[in-house]
């Protein structure tokens, strides 16, 4: 279920290298680190290193590690990544790490899951997530995905299919849709119902995870989506508000235009939205929920 990860460790004993600010590679705890000059004063600013597809970087006293958990330890991001994977890949991470590993500091995470199923579909009826119209993702001249960049969180859902085969040259088979949440910690931890990601350690809580495979969840439950609702068993009035609601430009300005009026109307669009006949959407929910109920064994 984790993809992306940025963590940060705290470095207690640095090498001499670094202490000297050593302009050439060296050696340090089983890697080779290779400077960063600043390229205004042509000084080392830091020192990187990889394992694998993980990047790190040393700067100071702090090292961080960034990049997909999921791709480092699976090799591909399209593939459901268990809770049970998950546990492994830390063991196997922190025996290649510089560091104790579970008591790095987790400062992002991105949690995501996948299904069988043409993306399109799932995407076209997609109109917003509080108040954000979507951004495209492209590639290849062509839009395989659509992207929420909000304050507090990033939410995405793309033809992973399709990705992988302009980015990577990869032949899936089958279609794949991933979805995904990209969040940094602190609005996990500064809210009224905090999961409490402070350390790698919370990220292997079972409890913990849960939360998380719920956050991600709730995420698309919370999408605006087209609805397919019988006009005919609907009021003037129900009508008048699901087309408000379906019109994602005039329903941004209604809200700042009509603030009194618009918390009443929002009550009505959801309880239309339960009168939806969308199949398609249902089944996707329930897609959604399988899979993300594997990821957690």
């Amino acid at each position: 279920m984790y993809d992306t990860l940025k963590i940060k460790h705290q470095v207690n004993q640095l090498p001499k290298e670094v202490i000297e600010q050593q302009e050439s590679p060296f050696f340090w705890k089983g890697l080779k680190w290779i400077p960063i000059f600043n390229k205004k004063t042509n000084q080392v600013k830091a020192y990187e290193t990889t394992v694998s597809n993980l990047k790190l970087e040393l700067k100071g006293n702090i090292i961080s590690c960034n990049n997909s958990l999921q791709k480092w330890y699976m090799g591909n991001n399209y593939e459901l990544f268990t809770y049970s994977q998950v546990v492994k890949a830390f063991q196997e991470l922190d025996s290649v790490l510089p560091f104790n590993v579970y008591n790095a500091n987790i400062h992002y995470v991105a949690v995501g899951t996948v299904i069988e199923e043409e993306a399109q579909p799932i995407l076209n009826p997609w109109l917003s997530l509080n108040g954000k119209t979507p951004i495209p993702m492209l590639g290849a001249n062509k839009e395989y995905g659509k992207k929420f960049y909000l304050t507090d969180y990033n939410v995405k859902g793309y033809d992973k299919t399709f990705e992988v085969k302009t980015h990577n040259r990869i032949k899936i088979g089958k279609p794949i849709f991933r979805f995904e949440l990209e969040i940094y910690t602190r609005n996990l931890n500064n809210r009224k119902n905090a999961i409490g990601i402070y350390t790698v350690k919370d990220l292997i809580d079972k409890k913990k995870y849960k939360m998380l495979a719920d956050e991600l969840l709730s995420k698309y439950d919370k999408i605006e989506k087209q609805q397919s609702v019988p006009l005919s068993q609907l009021t003037n009035k129900e009508k008048e508000v699901l087309a408000l609601f379906q019109n994602q430009e005039i329903l941004k300005q209604y809200k700042i235009d009509h603030s009194e009026t618009y918390g009443n109307r929002r009550k009505v669009y959801n309880k239309l939205k339960k009168l939806s006949n969308n199949k398609h959407l249902t089944h996707i929910k329930q897609q959604l929920n399988k899979a993300v109920n594997k990821a957690l064994f």
